[in-house]
């Protein structure tokens, strides 16, 4: 596990929430974008080289993929999915943002599981590591929009962004002291956050913004681009 690695999937969910602090109005417009971007990066990367490592080397990973899939279901109880790209620009009350923050912070402990597995790293390039930092962006532009229209100041604002972008770090080094101590159970974590990265990528990819279900070419060119540097860097 790198500084590199762990700063830069510290820093993404920030990015993210200055964009929304800073340029709220002209940023929304290309949320979906970038989120339909990151969602098919992952989405390749889930197919290419998380499925083939994790059910040659975790026994029963069907069933940890299924737990981790039905997990992230439940989450969305508590966030009603915005990690996906379900949020609506009003005045939210304290009830929905404390679920929000709880439910966004239990996806995101489960993202960085995976990123303590060297070979896991190694064998995608890092390009696991920008996957889930690019999909991280959307998280915190979401999370600042929520609390901006919900009348939290922008210094509250800012120190719930850090404590939000503390937890996959943290999920990182204590899967990394897994890693050294106890490998079978951290694999058996891996399973459990590659379903609900297959969940939430798919989500991504297959809902669209209209009634008769249909992307527009900027949605249908981001998800080319994605899925086409997943392949290329991967």
């Amino acid at each position: 596990m790198s500084v590199w690695s762990v700063f830069f999937i510290f820093i993404t969910p920030l990015i993210g929430g200055g964009i929304a602090l800073i340029f709220h109005r002209e940023a929304q417009a290309n949320y979906k974008l970038v989120l339909s971007f990151s969602g098919s990066f992952l989405f390749t990367i889930i197919l290419l080289h998380l499925f083939p490592e994790v059910f040659r080397s975790v026994p029963n990973a069907g069933f940890f993929v299924l737990v981790g899939f039905f997990i992230q279901i439940i989450l969305e109880q508590l966030t009603s999915g915005i990690e996906h790209g379900h949020f609506h620009a009003h005045d939210h009350g304290s009830t929905y943002i404390t679920s929000l923050i709880v439910g966004l912070s239990l996806h995101s402990f489960l993202d960085g599981i995976p990123l303590s597995n060297k070979l896991l790293l190694q064998e995608t390039h890092n390009a696991l590591l920008y996957g889930i930092g690019i999909h991280k962006i959307p998280e915190g532009f979401a999370l600042a929009s929520i609390l901006l229209v919900s009348n939290y100041k922008k210094s509250l604002i800012a120190i719930f962004l850090v404590l939000f972008s503390m937890v996959a770090p943290i999920a990182m080094m204590l899967g990394n002291y897994f890693y050294e101590t106890q490998s079978i159970l951290l694999n058996g974590l891996i399973a459990v956050a590659l379903g609900s990265f297959l969940h939430v990528s798919t989500t991504i990819l297959f809902e669209s913004e209209t009634s008769s279900h249909r992307f527009d070419w900027k949605r249908i060119f981001s998800i080319v681009v994605g899925s086409g540097l997943a392949l290329l860097f991967g």
